[in-house]
């Protein structure tokens, strides 16, 4: 008897249909007589069972999820069941399920999944660390030191040489900083205004300062700025406790990849790896974007038994994996290679020939996944060239929804009185509060304009002080983002970088909408799917018209799944 007989037969021959699959397949029922294999739906010769609708519901986000199951809304989760296998169908019949790109990004994605298997297996398993090797890093390699220093940057090495021969005449090191640094924090006689552990300074600084003690300075220091002297101000060592979670994951990332060369390395022996290094010049052009012809792309890199990578597979895998710099040079090529792309592409092959790729949950994932490609390409098909968006009506949607792009802070204008004491900006606070203008305060009291300028921050006469939406400052986490409170209100002394400050908002400002240059093209794209989604939602009902004879809904067993489901 065939699937879409089942509507025609009696309900005592339905019966026993059940009782026979529910032994087979060890389903179990309620009290009710309700099991999960009953099916609900119908759609040609594919039933839609209470076990495919269980796996789609718990599989829907919690927001795209009813509130409770009743007749109508089982219908409407059934609904999308049947509207996949329609597409399905149609994907079919158009010659979609045949394309050799879903077969091969299929067969892509499997070989991930068994890579990560293979990994786990052989080389995450086998990475162990103890307590006392984390103890022993912490001290032969003198870990934890943190230092507090201060410096004085010059344009060439006989003026750092020059900064030296004053320091050793005994002169205050920040006095001789706010002389001759030509640092920004000169002002600051060059503090840098806290510690910094290894990984926070320059290799060429560090080598240079982590040995010295606590008052003592360095010889000049060539870096990228010029020439530094720096002078340890205060030195610390971070407790074992401390460094323990930072020691253990480098640790655990040296002994991971030194076991994942083991790996590589074996089987690269086992399976004989050629490399055929007069091609990697097409790599790096390819890389590049330079021109590579689809001979060269075609061409083997590397050869090894039961597989191959070829060019056009590096350049790919090293633009995706690569975000930051690329490989510059051919040597550079192999060894990114060897290190990203020939572990995965072994891996996948050893996984293989375990036949772990036959697994019923890999078949029944791969499966799943040809499916979900098969619709998302005919959506893709049938959608192609049916929407054009013109940059006119993109500039209108901006226009009409403007509120919803005001994401920015707003713009701050407000006046400053910037002093050094904090006595003398409480007395600047309480002369303003008795009437005095802030304006002429700051003209006489604020220091703000003998300062370096700091990016995104204008500054001018009579304390005048406006701030760009993007910047981040003391005053925008005090105001906000926008602010229409405390316009004209005197504001208690801050502590501003190393200063007071006495302040006020001179007007009101709202968030700024975000530049039309940079959400034209997110736009353009929001307008063009919400006019496909029409159109395919259009397309969708045609294919549900012309099936409605191939589908049948069992309402006794959908009023029976969503009564049994609700208890």
């Amino acid at each position: 008897m065939r699937p879409k007989d089942l509507g025609r037969i009696d309900m005592r021959s339905l019966f026993l249909l059940f009782v026979l699959v529910s032994f087979f397949s060890g389903c179990s029922n309620d009290s009710s007589g309700y099991r999960v294999d009953d099916p609900l739906v119908q759609v040609g010769d594919k039933i839609l069972s209470g076990k495919d609708l269980n796996r789609f519901i718990s599989n829907l986000p919690e927001h795209l999820r009813f509130e409770s199951l009743v007749d109508s809304s089982t219908r409407a989760y059934l609904q999308s069941l049947i509207d996949g296998e329609l597409l399905l169908s149609e994907a079919q019949n158009t010659g979609i399920g045949e394309m050799s790109e879903l077969y091969q990004k299929v067969s892509d994605e499997i070989n991930q999944i068994l890579s990560k298997e293979i990994s786990a297996e052989f080389v995450d398993s086998q990475v162990f660390i103890l307590e006392n090797e984390l103890q022993m890093v912490y001290e032969d390699m003198d870990l934890g030191w943190e230092v507090w220093p201060a410096h004085i940057l010059s344009e060439t090495h006989e003026d750092a040489m020059a900064v030296i021969n004053e320091l050793e005449s005994g002169r205050p090191f920040s006095d001789v900083a706010k002389e001759m640094s030509k640092a920004d924090d000169a002002d600051r006689g060059g503090n840098l205004g806290g510690y910094f552990g290894e990984g926070d300074v320059v290799p060429s600084l560090r080598e240079a300062t982590y040995h010295l003690k606590e008052g003592e300075f360095s010889d000049p220091i060539r870096t990228r700025d010029g020439f530094e002297v720096v002078k340890l101000l205060k030195k610390r060592r971070l407790s074992f406790e401390v460094m323990r979670g930072k020691i253990n994951k480098q640790l655990t990332r040296k002994k991971w990849t030194q076991r994942r060369e083991v790996v590589v390395d074996s089987l690269s022996k086992v399976r004989n790896l050629v490399y055929f290094r007069n091609r990697v010049n097409a790599v790096v052009s390819g890389i590049f974007n330079r021109a590579v012809s689809e001979e060269q792309v075609a061409d083997t890199l590397i050869s090894y038994t039961g597989g191959r990578i070829l060019v056009g597979d590096a350049i790919r895998g090293l633009r995706n994996i690569k975000k930051g710099a690329l490989p510059p040079d051919s040597a550079a090529v192999f060894t990114e290679i060897y290190r990203w792309i020939l572990p995965d592409s072994l891996f996948a092959l050893e996984g293989r020939e375990q036949g772990r790729n036959q697994l019923p949950r890999i078949v029944r994932w791969s499966e799943k996944r040809r499916r979900t490609l098969m619709i998302g390409q005919l959506r893709i098909e049938y959608l192609r060239g049916r929407v054009e968006v013109g940059d006119k009506e993109v500039e209108d949607y901006y226009e009409k929804y403007i509120d919803t792009y005001k994401k920015l802070p707003g713009i701050i204008e407000m006046t400053e009185v910037l002093v050094e004491d904090k006595q003398l900006a409480q007395e600047i606070y309480n002369r303003a509060n008795d009437g005095e203008s802030l304006n002429n305060l700051a003209t006489e009291y604020s220091i703000r304009l003998t300062l370096n300028s700091l990016g995104g921050h204008t500054f001018k006469d009579s304390g005048r002080v406006i701030i760009e939406s993007l910047y981040q400052s003391p005053y925008r986490d005090f105001f906000g983002d926008s602010n229409n409170t405390e316009v004209g209100v005197i504001q208690k002394p801050m502590q501003v970088q190393d200063f007071y400050s006495v302040f006020c908002l001179d007007q009101a400002y709202e968030k700024t909408a975000v530049p039309f240059k940079q959400v034209k093209r997110p736009i353009r794209v929001k307008i063009k799917e919400e006019r496909e989604s029409v159109i395919f939602s259009v397309y969708l009902d045609s294919l549900r018209e012309a099936n409605r004879d191939s589908v049948q809904w069992f309402d006794s067993s959908i009023e029976t799944y969503y009564k049994t489901q609700s208890r």
